[in-house]
């Protein structure tokens, strides 16, 4: 449960006045000069844990041949893979709920909440990570056509040149998303970095008003902001409703329209603690599911079908993320340590790299598997096609989870080590 603003009485003295009371009293006085005592660490294991179906969700999405056109000939089953673009909401709505409780928190325990560490830490979690995989790609649109081009069964290797200019102005400027509104979409391994285009535009605004928003007051930022994303997709939706059903990024990468999922996790954050039994987070979970295939089914997204379905989906989509956030939340059985969880957390807790290395992983076994296993051991074999789409997704996944692994050891974790200077409420550990 988020602690009660400095500002309400419930709260007690502020930060100044706690400070003036031990100043005035001779038996707290002694003491002045002690070193403060750590605060109690914020970490909620369990959203590790969600945070790598989230990711998960997105890989079964991304790894179909062809990407997610790939599912829309599957009828509802293919809509169901489909749906898994929807883990990209769930790391939002968990952005909102972690950003929201950790500042409200550092607002209580300090009486203010210090901007410039905070930009601190964010540059540093997200910055590092973030442009290397961009110059990564950047190096990896420069091999030969002939070398990546894929047989129909794995999908094409979308690989054009990347012009410099747009490498600087949409991605290193955090305008992807918006580039991607346009229709604008270079290159295979940058597709999915919009969202963190997304997420750092959020930075901007929140923490404002985190801090200079009255508690009472402050979940009305929220509902604006659902009012926002309603008011951007009505606009938005008609500007390419006549294009084929694929062309989905005017809607899908826009910031004013995808302000739904953050808003809900904002808004739980704001909520009493939530710890309900196991019943009601199974029916948590399940209306979770429903929710996300009703948009997928129903409602066609992510596709840009129409300002109805579209006014409907986005909705159940977020509420369906809350509905995970909410079932995961105090779950005792994410906490137990046993092996499993603690695999468990560890893939959340490399789940930025996972994101981010994505299609630079399926690039790779696509790579290997059309000049290695498949031309020299799978087709030679007799074996079914279904044989090698198998082998492909394990490939994947594999070099997925290695390449985030490194990266967080080598990359991210001495700039995480950094990070802890500017924190003011410890969460995670390095």
């Amino acid at each position: 449960m988020p602690t009660p603003s400095v500002s309400d009485p419930a709260a007690g003295p502020t930060a100044g006045a706690r400070g003036n009371m031990r100043h005035n009293d001779p038996a707290l006085s002694r003491t002045r000069d002690m070193p403060p005592e750590p605060a109690e660490r914020f970490y909620l294991p369990e959203l590790d844990v969600l945070r790598f179906f989230a990711f998960f969700a997105v890989f079964l999405c991304h790894v179909a041949p062809g990407g997610p056109v790939f599912y829309q000939t599957y009828g509802a089953l293919g809509r169901m893979g489909a749906s898994g673009a929807f883990g990209v909401d769930l790391f939002f709505t968990l952005s909102g709920y972690l950003l929201t409780s950790l500042l409200l928190r550092e607002r209580v325990q300090t009486g203010d909440i210090n901007l410039r560490a905070f930009y601190a830490r964010r540059t540093l979690r997200i910055w590092p990570l973030y442009y290397f995989s961009l110059a990564l790609a950047f190096l990896l649109t420069r091999i030969p056509a002939s070398i990546v081009a894929a047989p129909p069964l794995l999908g094409d290797l979308f690989l054009p040149i990347l012009p410099a200019s747009y490498f600087f102005m949409a991605i290193f400027l955090f305008n992807f998303n918006f580039f991607n509104s346009l229709g604008t979409n270079p290159t295979l391994f940058m597709t999915h970095l919009w969202s963190i285009s997304v997420e750092e535009q959020f930075y901007l605004f929140w923490p404002w008003f985190a801090r200079y928003v009255p508690r009472r007051r402050i979940v009305a930022i929220p509902l604006v902001m659902l009012a926002i994303a309603v008011i951007a997709r009505a606009i938005s939706t008609p500007l390419k409703l006549n294009e084929p059903a694929v062309n989905i990024t005017p809607v899908w990468t826009n910031t004013f329209t995808r302000l739904d999922p953050i808003a809900v996790g904002i808004l739980i954050a704001l909520l009493p603690r939530f710890n309900p039994p196991p019943a009601l987070r199974l029916l948590l979970v399940l209306v979770g599911f429903a929710s996300w295939q009703f948009a997928a089914n129903n409602c066609g997204l992510p596709d840009q079908l129409s300002i109805l379905k579209i006014s409907i989906g986005y909705p159940a989509v977020a509420i369906g993320s809350g509905a995970f956030l909410l079932a995961t939340l105090g779950t005792k059985s994410l906490r137990s340590g046993s092996a499993l969880v603690r695999y468990l957390v560890y893939l959340g807790k490399i789940s930025y790299g996972l994101y981010v290395y994505n299609q630079i992983a399926l690039f790779t076994a696509r790579l290997l598997l059309f000049r290695g296993v498949l031309d020299r051991m799978l087709v030679p074999a007799g074996l079914p096609p279904w044989m090698a789409s198998s082998v492909y997704v394990i490939l994947a996944f594999v070099f997925n989870v290695t390449l985030a692994a490194v990266s967080y050891r080598w990359l991210e974790a001495p700039f995480l080590r950094l990070k802890e200077r500017f924190t003011r409420v410890p969460s995670r550990a390095v």
